[in-house]
């Protein structure tokens, strides 16, 4: 059996390289470690190597491709990715951020609520390509200290 430990990476593709960027980075505060412009961009949070880019340097957590079709209409309703979810440090940091985005235009989709399976504070909304993002936060107690295995 294979037991990864983590989720290395996620890639997104989106019609408009520079507009996802700015979204990324101005929202949700990404940095860019390294890009090919109007291709790809790669983007980390910078927890784990500040500072690092360039090439040979591209570690990333989220990566963006830009390609020439938007998704289609039924994307919902066909297998492939259903959201992407960010981690925040707490509850009420989900509930700030909805003001946030709201103040800043972005529609959001459902949220902030309480998750009742497993009570993680959440929102979701979509990225300008159509992509949903979720913010999250556990207000399980202990946590995430008391559930690391």
């Amino acid at each position: 059996m294979i037991r990864p430990v983590d989720v290395a990476h996620v890639n997104l593709n989106v019609t408009d390289l520079a507009r996802a960027i700015w979204f990324y980075t101005e929202l949700l505060g990404f940095t860019v470690a390294f890009q090919y412009e109007g291709a790809v961009a790669w983007l980390n949070f910078g927890q784990y190597r500040d500072g690092v880019g360039g090439l040979g340097q591209g570690f990333h957590d989220l990566a963006l491709y830009q390609v020439p079709n938007a998704a289609p209409d039924d994307r919902r309703k066909r297998a492939g990715m259903n959201h992407l979810a960010l981690r925040l440090r707490t509850a009420e940091e989900v509930d700030q951020a909805a003001t946030f985005l709201k103040e800043k235009g972005v529609a959001i989709l459902k949220g902030p609520q309480t998750h009742k399976e497993d009570r993680d504070r959440y929102l979701y909304f979509e990225d300008p390509d159509g992509n949903m993002i979720e913010l999250v936060a556990s207000t399980v107690e202990g946590w995430p200290a008391k559930y690391l295995r």
